[in-house]
């Protein structure tokens, strides 16, 4: 069973603009405007896979404007079992929920903010 368990990075999604989604060969850089109308940059390592969709969907524990790592991931677990990763590489399903306008999920090792 998938669970969303609440990451709480050092920005919000609550309320931001529509994001600027680029991918950059293995990275992916994820730019907006918050709330507050300051500038985010998220990059988004080791990429797999993403998505985009305006379509809101949400699983057990997850907040509508809110940031996640999908535990037991059905996504990543396809990803395994199809041999797009391997069995020792970690990588993780984060999830973070636009209220405004949508939601972005992404598979990859980690991310940070940038500056």
């Amino acid at each position: 069973m998938e669970i969303a368990k609440i990451i709480k990075p050092s920005f919000s999604t609550a309320d931001a603009d529509y994001p600027n989604i680029c991918q950059f060969e293995d990275d992916l850089l994820v730019v907006f405007t918050d709330w507050r109308e300051i500038e985010v940059k998220i990059r988004f390592v080791n990429v797999i896979a993403f998505k985009w969709q305006m379509t809101e969907s949400y699983i057990d524990g997850e907040e509508y404007d809110g940031c996640h790592e999908i535990v037991n991931s059905i996504w990543l677990a396809e990803n395994y079992k199809q041999g797009t990763i391997g069995k020792s590489e970690a990588f993780k399903h984060y999830k973070f929920n636009f209220n405004a306008c949508g939601q972005l999920e992404v598979l990859a090792s980690e991310f940070k903010t940038e500056t």
